[in-house]
């Protein structure tokens, strides 16, 4: 590192950079853990990716575990709005049915699995650690899951109240068997891409969600 790289390095930024500087520490951290896991993660590692000093790691995160939950959270963000732009992308901007909601779902996520960006892999990455009693980041995930379980059962109980879904008796239950096929699913393309029929499987899916709709029960 030059003199003047040390610098930029050490100087703490001003409150209008912590966004951008913020963003560039986690980008650097989501490809170490993409690709060697959280555990093996090196603060000094992710200081030398990111071109930011141990100090403004640490003014930031607190510790490597305040880092590994931030990541966390801002992989839900991140994934919050790409899966929005994905209702508006299928919906061309009218408001958004439940059905809309359900099958933009699968549109982003299929889509993720198909690129898998650094911060989606590591976002698995950190999920199958959390498996680990051990692990500073269960409590992290597991909330960020809850979340998502619920914005599932959420949509799906409106769809019921409208008259638009008929095919589910418990919202909460549907919404949790969804999100552990749409993980599991994603684990699995990212371990053995080349043996998942990602298309056969979203047909399938795709099958599935159309059976709830009261337009398909109308037409049996």
């Amino acid at each position: 590192m030059t003199r003047v790289d040390r610098s930029t390095a050490d100087r703490i930024p001003q409150d209008g950079e912590d966004a951008a500087v913020e963003a560039r520490i986690l980008n650097a951290a989501a490809h170490l853990i993409a690709d060697e896991g959280f555990g093996r993660l090196k603060i000094g590692a992710v200081c030398a990716r990111s071109g930011y000093a141990r100090s403004v790691v640490f003014q930031h995160f607190g510790d490597k575990d305040g880092l590994g939950q931030r990541l966390v959270e801002y992989a839900v963000e991140e994934f919050t709005t790409a899966y929005s732009e994905a209702v508006a992308a299928r919906t061309g901007g009218a408001t958004a049915t439940p059905m809309d909601m359900l099958r933009a779902l699968l549109d982003i996520i299929f889509e993720l699995i198909r690129t898998m960006p650094t911060l989606n892999h590591a976002f698995l990455a950190l999920w199958g650690d959390a498996a680990a009693e051990y692990s500073a980041l269960r409590g992290a995930l597991t909330e960020a899951d809850r979340r998502f379980r619920f914005a599932i059962a959420q949509t799906l109980a409106s769809g019921v109240a409208d008259g638009s879904i008929t095919g589910v008796r418990d919202a909460d239950a549907y919404a949790g068997a969804l999100l552990a096929q749409l993980r599991g699913i994603s684990m699995q393309a990212l371990i053995d891409p080349d043996g998942v029929d990602l298309r056969g499987i979203r047909t399938e899916l795709e099958r599935g969600i159309d059976r709830l709709s009261s337009s398909f029960r109308g037409g049996l």
